[in-house]
């Protein structure tokens, strides 16, 4: 992976995985949660419907074959920079209709020692796309400019960013974003379901 802010960012880039296929994924996943959970209760400061609900589902619990590529790929990069091994993964889609976005947000406490991240699916078109981090001794706003294929993985210890309006038309900008979760983290967090995949090393 590179590091592009010393170690607590870093990017990579897949270019064998059929985003034409992870995008008709997002849909379906988008379909089925549509069908079983209750509509959104008033604002959405998510975006979507689909990372509203980002804690009532893992998206590699769907069967398709590019999803499995993809947590693989991940596997082997994120491995080549995280120090402790023993991590479960929650993903999530983001489907972002024109003129959304998610705004400033964090994920999970500096202490629990998480990490978290995006993979692009559909983020190109007429309008470019992008996203902003605040990182903690950072005094500037550091831009990840997406690129269908483009894994994002960074630390969280206090950082927020937030996505960019989706601009172009015809097709939702897509990414599927994730947590990367220590065992030890989730042994204090019982007290909720979070559905999740554990890291094979």
């Amino acid at each position: 992976m590179k590091e592009i802010i010393p170690n607590y960012l870093w990017v990579t880039k897949f270019t064998d995985i059929d985003n034409d296929k992870l995008y008709q994924t997002a849909l379906r996943v988008e379909n089925d949660l549509c069908s079983k959970l209750p509509k959104v209760p008033g604002r959405n400061d998510y975006g979507c419907f689909t990372s509203y609900y980002h804690e009532h589902y893992n998206l590699f619990q769907f069967n398709c074959p590019e999803l499995h590529k993809l947590y693989s790929k991940m596997v082997a990069s994120f491995a080549e920079v995280m120090e402790d091994k023993q991590y479960y993964i929650r993903c999530w889609v983001n489907l972002f209709d024109k003129n959304k976005n998610i705004d400033w947000h964090t994920h999970w406490r500096p202490e629990e020692e998480t990490y978290h991240g995006f993979y692009c699916v559909n983020t190109e078109g007429e309008y470019s796309s992008y996203t902003d981090y605040e990182i903690p001794g950072q005094e500037d706003i550091y831009r990840v400019m997406s690129k269908d294929g483009l894994c994002v993985f960074g630390r969280s210890k206090g950082d927020r960013h937030r996505s960019s309006e989706w601009l172009n038309d015809n097709k939702y900008r897509v990414t599927i974003a994730f947590d990367v979760i220590p065992i030890k983290t989730l042994r204090n967090e019982f007290d909720k379901f979070i559905p999740l995949a554990r890291l094979p090393f």
